[in-house]
């Protein structure tokens, strides 16, 4: 009996043993639910927080998609230290801008609505243009169009620039008398570098210049000058034409995207137009 007695308590002593060595299941269990509580825990405690604000996830996982196109826990390590590192840096200077009341400051204040609705201006324009971006046909046939609508020469005069019609009137008889257009255009210039140029324009087409000028130039031969003061934005002159040349054709290439731009701007501007239709727009009399 005492030899099955003591066998008993071994066993019972070798058994208390091997679960202290190997934890049941309940225990192995318990532990697991521990660890899953902690990582929630970790995943859902902010990242930094500046005077009690956080800087969440949710923040980080914003900035970092509009920056790179990954989330905030797709990044490097080096890379979200980075990301948080600016944003407390944004957290710092915003709190000490409401610590001297800056965000009551009206033109502050003003600011932040408009910055408001820029946001929600375009969320609206991605939405609206996600399934009508321009197709390949599309671009190249609105190029083809400007091509044929862009000027088709370009022009290079110089221009003797002085204050006013009387003086204009007078370097006009000078050179009738024999005078050296580069020579009085050099003359009256001011500044070292605008006698350099000596009134010399550059290239540049009649659509983009005043239109008394562009008149002036379409009127001229190579070589011929204005027989009366042409009047310019801030004086009056006297213009030669210089050269003429045919306008440069843009290659497709490169400027596929600033037309892709421009068309999607052009829907945009539909939008406008059909939700102008449909608003209730009142604008004050002048003076009210």
């Amino acid at each position: 009996m005492r030899l099955t007695l003591l066998a008993q308590a071994l066993a019972a002593a070798a058994a208390m043993a091997l679960a202290a060595c190997h934890p049941s299941t309940n225990s192995a269990a318990t532990t697991a639910t521990a660890t899953a509580g902690k990582s929630a825990a970790d995943a859902t405690r902010p990242p930094a927080s500046v005077d009690g604000q956080p800087i969440t996830r949710a923040m980080l996982d914003f900035v970092a998609r509009n920056n790179t196109g990954k989330k905030y826990d797709e990044l490097t390590p080096d890379d979200q230290k980075k990301l948080v590192d600016d944003l407390i840096r944004i957290e710092l200077l915003a709190n000490a801008a409401v610590q001297k009341g800056k965000d009551k400051d009206p033109d502050v204040v003003q600011a932040i609505e408009l910055g408001r609705l820029n946001v929600l201006m375009q969320s609206t324009i991605t939405d609206y243009i996600k399934d009508k971006q321009p197709t390949e046909q599309d671009v190249r046939a609105y190029y083809e169009q400007r091509i044929k609508e862009a000027p088709q020469t370009w022009y290079r005069v110089r221009v003797i620039a002085v204050a006013t019609q009387p003086y204009a009137e007078d370097i006009v008889n000078e050179l009738k008398k024999g005078g050296d257009f580069i020579a009085i255009a050099r003359r009256e210039a001011s500044g070292d570098a605008a006698k350099q140029a000596a009134g010399d324009s550059g290239w540049f087409s009649l659509e983009n210049v005043p239109q008394a000028l562009a008149n002036a130039v379409s009127a001229l031969k190579v070589g011929e000058y204005t027989a009366a003061p042409v009047q310019l934005p801030d004086g009056w002159g006297i213009v030669r034409l210089e050269q003429t040349r045919p306008a440069d054709k843009p290659e497709f290439d490169k400027v596929r995207q600033a037309l892709t731009r421009e068309l999607i701007a052009k829907k945009v501007d539909t939008l406008v137009e059909e939700l102008r239709k449909t608003a209730k727009i009142e604008r004050a009399t002048a003076g009210g």
